[in-house]
């Protein structure tokens, strides 16, 4: 099973302290042990840079510990660089279903994913995406996804 993390799940699976940390470490552990292939972009990389260094925890994490954090995620598995025509087919998407503003965030998820040839893209957001009419096969927040191997 290939699967792309979007940003939602990327932060909550870093964090201890998220409410949905449990479900969503379930997946990094996963793909860290190769359970899983995953995938993640370098839009992913920047949006959970951004998300992590502005979380209102009760001790901000420091630039030095976000870096920190994504590096070894780097090391296990690289991201994968979007193209311009990814922005273009996420641009597109968005005029075409009257979606603003953030919204192409999301869709640069999406299209990432498919173009990857991805089996799922795991979110916590899932009603963000429905309304860009994901062709990935599975869209679902973890862990409505049932593990390989698991019990």
């Amino acid at each position: 099973m290939k699967i792309a993390f979007d940003t939602s799940v990327l932060v909550a699976g870093l964090v201890e302290a998220h409410p949905e940390f449990e479900r969503a470490s379930l997946w990094l552990d996963a793909a860290d042990r190769g359970v899983v292939s995953a995938v993640w972009s370098t839009h992913a990389y920047a949006e959970t840079w951004s998300v992590l260094t502005r979380l209102p925890l009760a001790t901000r994490l420091s630039l030095e510990a976000v870096t920190a954090i994504l590096e070894s995620l780097v090391a296990v598995q690289p991201p994968q660089a979007l193209l311009l025509t990814d922005y273009q087919a996420a641009a597109a998407r968005c005029a075409r279903f009257g979606s603003r503003s953030g919204a192409i965030f999301d869709a640069l998820h999406l299209v990432a994913a498919e173009r990857l040839g991805c089996d799922a893209l795991l979110t916590l957001n899932v009603r963000d995406f429905h309304r860009l009419e994901p062709r990935v096969p599975t869209l679902a927040p973890p862990p409505q996804l049932l593990l390989p191997g698991a019990p």
